[in-house]
């Protein structure tokens, strides 16, 4: 959120005027997909402007306050909300498998929604219930001796749709511009051990760019290389994209 979207909703506050805000859009989920137990981070990317909860006794003012998250009909607790608009939180313990709608609440009341933005994998690899085979009454199960089950995708297999779920960026901290610095990329889902393909990479700034625009250092899935940024200025992102258009967001982070 820019200093003026924070100014502006400061005059609107104080000011006690009618205004209404615009609607928050979610822009990004990333991961997409995850199996049961993920134990990482899933961040919400918003394109919103932030009510502004200003307390007088402390003489400050503060963006983001009571914003709220679901996957479904189960909250998911927030850890942060960064400068960029995006929050970041866990998959809940009760969130069950399946497709499930992502919405943002945000605190007066605006709500962002996603439909079927966020799928929870479950222990093979679907999100559908496995059940249990019926037969009918009094039948006899028998072993047929067919062919033993597929045991998944054979090492070396090119990565199919489904393979990786997402990628995750270790922390970015400050840079400068023009000065090379290393960046840690990890595959997410079913095969991330064995992700070795080249991955897009942009930055979300339009004045400038980042050297090189594509990772490819890709060793059991995790990803270690130096790359350049022509921006400067808050709140830059990078981004990464596989062929298959899975995505994964950096943190937010400055440029001198």
């Amino acid at each position: 959120m820019t200093r003026v979207t924070v100014l502006l909703a400061l005059l609107l506050a104080a000011c006690g005027s009618s205004a209404v805000l615009p609607a928050p859009t979610i822009i990004a989920v990333s991961p997409r997909e995850a199996q049961v137990g993920y134990p990482g981070t899933i961040r919400v990317t918003l394109d919103a402007v932030f009510p502004i909860r200003v307390d007088y006794s402390r003489q400050e003012a503060r963006a983001g306050t009571g914003t709220r998250l679901w996957f479904g009909s189960v909250e998911a607790p927030l850890h942060d909300i960064d400068e960029s608009g995006t929050l970041s939180a866990d998959v809940p313990e009760l969130l069950p498998p399946g497709a499930h709608d992502v919405r943002v609440v945000l605190a007066d009341g605006r709500e962002a929604l996603r439909e079927r933005g966020f799928t929870l994998l479950d222990g093979d690899g679907t999100d559908e219930d496995g059940g249990v085979e019926e037969f009918p009454d009094g039948g006899i199960f028998v072993a047929d001796g067919g062919p033993e089950q597929d045991g998944g995708p054979t090492p070396g297999t090119p990565m199919q749709p489904g393979d990786i779920t997402g990628f995750e960026f270790e922390s970015v901290q400050e840079q400068t511009r023009g000065q090379p610095f290393v960046i840690t990329v990890r595959a997410l889902g079913p095969r991330a051990a064995e992700f070795e393909d080249k991955l897009d990479l942009t930055v979300n700034k339009s004045n400038g760019g980042v050297s090189p625009t594509s990772l490819d250092q890709f060793v059991a899935g995790v990803c270690t290389q130096s790359i350049t940024l022509d921006v400067q200025g808050d709140n830059v992102t990078l981004t990464v994209m596989d062929r298959f258009g899975v995505e994964g967001n950096s943190n937010s982070f400055k440029v001198k």
